[in-house]
């Protein structure tokens, strides 16, 4: 009877341990979550920056109309980005913003306006 009792108090204690050990885990994961959204937030607030930024005039033309029409859709919370269009934002969008940084850069003529949302 005991050895069943010590055994018993053995396995109590490694459950300890591995308890010990899943919560740090838990920890270190949370930690490594919450720098990403930060990292991810400042990047996004680079690349908003950076668009807001190179906006110094209306873009002209047809497809300037559709470039206007798409940053109206993304300052409405949409994405624009091919992997969610049309889907409800919840806060920036790396693809998103990578695709009007694109779509604005100097070489199109395009330039992106400031919108207040």
């Amino acid at each position: 009877m005991q050895g069943l009792f010590k055994r018993i108090k053995e396995m109590e204690a490694k459950l300890h341990s591995l308890l010990a050990e899943m919560q740090e885990l838990k920890h270190e994961i949370r930690e490594a979550d919450e720098e990403n959204s930060r990292l991810r937030n400042e990047l996004a607030a680079f690349y908003r920056a950076d668009l807001v930024n190179g906006a110094a005039s209306e873009a002209a033309g047809k497809s300037g109309a559709a470039f206007s029409n798409l940053l109206e859709l993304y300052d409405q919370a949409f994405h624009i980005c091919n992997l969610y269009f049309g889907r409800r934002r919840s806060g920036e969008c790396l693809f998103c913003m990578a695709f009007l940084r694109k779509e604005a850069e100097p070489s199109t003529g395009k330039k992106v306006e400031e919108s207040n949302s």
